[in-house]
């Protein structure tokens, strides 16, 4: 009886191909979660900042004449993502007591063309709601 001798040489490679490739597509799905949930609350925030500024513009007839001014300074917060026109302002200034801005954004991804669809973060869509107060 011969016995053939066996080679395990190599025998590991696909096994640590495969769970390398598990790893890298874990690590770029917690780098793009992170990074969706800072963008979020970066533009929130300066959406937020930009309906404040709108209700307290002083001339209530011409509130949304300040618009303009506070979208320039939404672009300007977010930088290079504003810019890029990721994020938009909707404004209504059809009552007298609060000015209401929907901010709409998408994020960029990482991730390959098969699993963006796993992240529910993807983009924003939120409507803010600002109090106009007035002097006495």
């Amino acid at each position: 009886m011969t016995s053939t001798p066996t080679d395990d040489r190599g025998a590991g490679t696909l096994g640590t191909a495969s769970a390398l490739l598990v790893f890298l597509l874990l690590m770029f799905a917690a780098v793009q979660i992170l990074f969706n949930l800072y963008a979020t609350s970066q533009v929130t925030a300066a959406a937020h900042d930009a309906a404040r500024a709108v209700a307290g513009f002083d001339a209530g007839a011409d509130r949304c004449a300040a618009v303009a001014d506070a979208e320039r300074r939404f672009v300007e917060r977010l930088g290079a993502y504003g810019e890029r026109g990721r994020a938009q302002l909707e404004w209504t200034c059809d009552r007298a007591d609060v000015v209401r801005v929907r901010v709409v954004a998408t994020h960029p991804t990482i991730l390959p063309p098969r699993l963006r669809g796993l992240s529910a973060l993807q983009g924003v869509d939120r409507t803010i709601e600002v109090a106009i107060e007035a002097a006495r």
